[in-house]
């Protein structure tokens, strides 16, 4: 489908499942190389490496999004990161379709998502059931348990009225996703109290139709803040967030400074709210890497899809 929209070439969504992935010692060793030394020293200090994995695809990801959206050269993508931990692109100024270009990335279980957007603040976050996270199962209560202070009593009641215990565990990975979705648009991390994020989600009438939900904040909506929930495969649900810019929390003001819109009307931030919210697309590690790379991708022992 076209559209006219300059901006809807920022509005990225990507997935990557890195189980589906084993990398030969050169490939990865290549791969490697095209992050900066900082990059690819903290990759490689996980001690496992499926948590490698997650990392290094993370990174890719994130590059691979700003030589898309915007055409920056590879080597030229710098990358930081504000107090919180929220990654950004530190280059040149964004194209003037998209003022706020901003990403945000997350990794649990299979997948390594990634979603960008020209002007709304994002967040996305990926949850993983316990089956996908290699740990040891245990009883959905004791589960239920360790979460009960970060949760609401209406959050809570639509988690347990869900059905038997694999619909409560999906929608208790929905409302955990948005909010870690919303926290990560903020950008403040664990200095959030999550109790004070209550959602309703919002079931759809048809399976054409998103599944939508409403940010309450002290009893308040948060008309100015966007949700959507999807499943992946496996019983990952991904969730991304769409926040005004006065809602990031930048100590430093390095990210802050990069978004060129930070104050629209009230009709033109509806309309951004309002934009479509795109599915996510599967990508295969050989698509996160520039096409001039692939020939020495390849010979590297890396597989095109």
């Amino acid at each position: 489908m076209t559209t006219n929209d300059p901006s809807a070439r920022f509005r990225l969504r990507w997935a990557v499942n890195i189980t589906a992935w084993d990398p030969e010692a050169s490939e990865w060793e290549w791969l490697i190389s095209l992050l900066r030394e900082e990059e690819a020293a903290t990759v490689q200090r996980f001690k496992f490496l499926a948590d490698q994995k997650r990392a290094l695809v993370s990174r890719l990801l994130q590059r691979a999004c700003v030589h898309k959206a915007l055409g920056a050269e590879w080597t030229d993508v710098v990358l930081h990161r504000t107090k919180g931990k929220k990654p950004f692109y530190a280059g040149p100024a964004a194209d003037i379709s998209a003022p706020n270009f901003n990403f945000n990335v997350s990794h649990e279980g299979d997948f390594v998502v990634l979603a960008s957007e020209p002007v709304c603040i994002i967040g996305v976050d990926v949850s993983a059931p316990q089956r996908a996270r290699r740990v040891v199962q245990e009883p959905l209560n004791d589960y239920f348990q360790k979460f009960e202070r970060q949760c609401s009593l209406a959050e809570w009641e639509a988690i347990r009225t869900a059905g038997d215990e694999a619909a409560q565990e999906t929608a208790f990975q929905q409302h955990w996703s948005l909010k870690e979705a919303m926290v990560k648009a903020r950008g403040d991390g664990l200095a959030f109290d999550l109790r004070k994020a209550d959602f309703r989600i919002h079931r759809p009438s048809s399976v054409h139709d998103l599944t939508t939900a409403t940010l309450y904040t002290d009893g308040v909506e948060a008309s100015r803040w966007g949700f959507t929930v999807r499943e992946l495969s496996g019983g990952h649900i991904v969730s991304v967030a769409r926040a005004p810019p006065d809602a990031v929390v930048d100590a430093w003001g390095h990210f802050a400074a990069t978004l060129r819109a930070q104050s629209l009307s009230t009709p033109a931030w509806k309309a951004e709210l309002e934009q479509p919210w795109p599915p996510f697309s599967l990508l295969s590690v050989s698509e996160l890497i520039p096409t001039e790379k692939l020939q020495a991708f390849v010979e590297a022992g890396g597989d095109v899809a």
